[in-house]
């Protein structure tokens, strides 16, 4: 069993825990530092900025704040973005957030999101497969998939790229 930075204790809030108020810009930012900086944090880079918010507004990745606060949808997308933008580009990971919630609740499609990430980090710092479930809402197993390439990812980087110097050769 490998032990990296409390990963074997990967967790996140599920959608009842995401808080029922709106929140503002900055609070939105020590919230996802508070649950994913431990995690996330890979040569000191914040996991998201204001900047990147903002950006992802103007894009229409997210809905925008409303009296400058973010409600729980756009949370929760934060989340999600935040998880997956090492892996997947930000259009990539919208059509994702789209194409699952065109078959399911936004709370049912958030706390899926959270299960399937929490066992993909924990089967792939334990090196087991994790089991494929068939799931009528995902018949293709795209949650699967992805899940499993964040926490194939979230492996490399804290087993060999923040334990080995940059001038390292494989």
């Amino acid at each position: 069993m490998v032990k990296s930075k409390g990963l074997e204790q990967f967790k996140l809030p599920r959608w009842e825990e995401l808080p029922s108020i709106d929140l503002y810009l900055d609070q939105v930012l020590s919230l996802l530092e508070e649950w994913l900086g431990s995690y996330l944090t890979f040569d000191g880079k914040k996991i998201m900025t204001k900047t990147m918010i903002n950006n992802y507004v103007k894009q229409k990745f997210i809905a925008p704040p409303v009296n400058k606060k973010y409600d729980k949808t756009a949370v929760a997308s934060l989340f999600v973005i935040a998880i997956l933008k090492p892996v997947y580009t930000i259009e990539e990971i919208s059509r994702l957030i789209r194409l699952t919630v065109r078959v399911n609740e936004k709370a049912n499609a958030y706390n899926s999101f959270c299960d399937n990430i929490e066992s993909a980090v924990y089967h792939a710092f334990h090196r087991t497969a994790m089991p494929k479930n068939p799931c009528e809402e995902d018949p293709r197993g795209i949650l699967w998939n992805v899940c499993n390439s964040f926490a194939c990812q979230l492996y490399v980087r804290n087993i060999y790229l923040q334990s080995h110097p940059k001038h390292d050769k494989i």
